[in-house]
């Protein structure tokens, strides 16, 4: 039986993912030519656009012949930017319209969504028209994110939390299969109206760049990078996260003060980008380690993972896949007790798992690391082979394979 996919995600244009070299995590949604034709769609894209497309009708692009591209716009027209409500509906009316016509020609199998708000919605409309099952890809313990943040965990689409508990809870319930991306965002889902039963995990170990599973120093020659960023021969940590409130990257600088102040000559290099950087920047001012901390903004996954395998630990207060990234690079990982965390970060095995929030701790552990070189070298290639194991990509694939024929196959 031909199978065919139509995938939603709130992130990025299809130009962005080619600059931040997301390809492999495109590409993967085929599950290995598992399924046969895919249709990427990212119907808030024109968030992330600042130009006049942003508006109009849907842009579709011809990624190849088995995967087609559909971006979505804020506003069918500007000159409705002054009614931005309507502008949206009739913009994510236009799309929907369209993805209904187009899946019902192409013959798609199944629906997948990757969050159980704007998302689960636009999901259980497609459902309800196609008639196919639903499956959703749960990446965060939401409760937490807006606990961090004090606002909705989309405060532009939903302005309060109580309204996307109650969206939340409902597209939980109709989904067919809940996918966690680890064990913890799998027992939200359930946690929250999600039947056990139509529960697993999809890790993220096929949405990784081919470099990250090469080994950590058969990789790119990095030397002028750590020299640009005076790294060379430097002990330095590294975190890879978005600059946003949920990963507690204020942390990272608080971390490298606390070290400073113990008199170890520790720099910090930060992987990522968003809303808080200038904020950050400031931070580490106040704390007079600007000098030592290296913002490198988002970063192709080839250079990310040419440069992890010389940092001499990783600090993860809250990292998502990048934490997985982290570990193949054969460094030790020392993270905070939250979220997924505890399965990557296994207690002097791995690294060591602190006490939440608790930087104090996490200065400890890492000051631990720094002054003993055989014990970080024995946790890094522990990391290296837990995520290996874990997490290779033809398992997962397979893993997923069978869920999706199980699926189709009962619905």
């Amino acid at each position: 039986m031909v199978k065919k996919l139509i995938t939603f995600d709130m992130s990025f244009t299809y130009q962005m993912i080619k600059e931040r070299q997301l390809n492999t995590a495109l590409f993967s949604r085929n599950l290995d030519n598992y399924f046969s034709k895919v249709i990427s769609v990212h119907p808030l894209s024109g968030l992330f656009d600042s130009s006049s497309e942003k508006y109009g009708f849907p842009t579709i692009i011809d990624v190849s012949s088995d995967h087609i591209f559909v971006e979505g716009k804020i506003g069918l027209s500007r000159w409705l930017g002054w009614i931005p409500p309507l502008n949206l509906i009739l913009a994510q009316a236009v799309l929907i319209f369209k993805l209904i016509n187009i899946s019902k020609r192409e013959g798609i199998s199944v629906i997948k969504i990757g969050d159980p708000y704007y998302l689960g919605i636009v999901g259980l409309i497609l459902k309800f028209f196609l008639k196919i099952p639903l499956v959703i890809r749960v990446c965060f313990r939401y409760d937490e994110i807006a606990k961090k943040t004090g606002k909705a965990v989309m405060p532009k689409l939903f302005r309060f939390r109580w309204i996307e508990k109650k969206i939340e809870k409902f597209v939980f319930k109709r989904c067919d299969l809940i996918a966690g991306a680890n064990l913890d965002n799998m027992n939200y889902g359930i946690e929250n109206g999600a039947s056990k039963e139509k529960c697993t995990t999809f890790r993220y170990g096929n949405l990784l760049d081919p470099m990250h599973w090469k080994e950590p120093f058969d990789r790119l020659d990095v030397s002028e990078d750590l020299k640009r960023l005076g790294l060379e021969n430097k002990i330095f940590l590294c975190t890879i996260a978005r600059l946003e409130p949920m990963k507690y990257v204020e942390h990272v600088i608080f971390t490298i003060e606390e070290l400073k102040r113990r008199n170890i000559d520790i720099f910090g290099l930060i992987i990522g980008d968003g809303s808080l950087r200038e904020e950050f920047e400031d931070l580490a001012r106040s704390k007079e380690v600007f000098d030592r901390i290296k913002f490198a903004g988002n970063c192709k996954q080839e250079w990310i993972a040419s440069i992890l395998p010389h940092a001499s630990l990783i600090l993860s207060p809250h990292m998502g896949r990048g934490l997985t990234e982290a570990a193949l690079s054969g460094v030790p990982l020392v993270g905070y007790d939250y979220d997924w965390q505890r399965e990557v970060i296994i207690n002097n095995k791995t690294g060591y798992l602190v006490e939440h929030e608790n930087w104090h701790a996490m200065a400890d552990a890492a000051e631990g690391l720094i002054k003993d070189s055989i014990k970080s070298d024995i946790l890094g290639k522990n990391a290296r082979h837990h995520i290996v194991d874990m997490m290779h990509p033809k398992i997962l694939n397979d893993h997923e394979k069978k869920s999706y024929d199980t699926l189709i196959d009962n619905f």
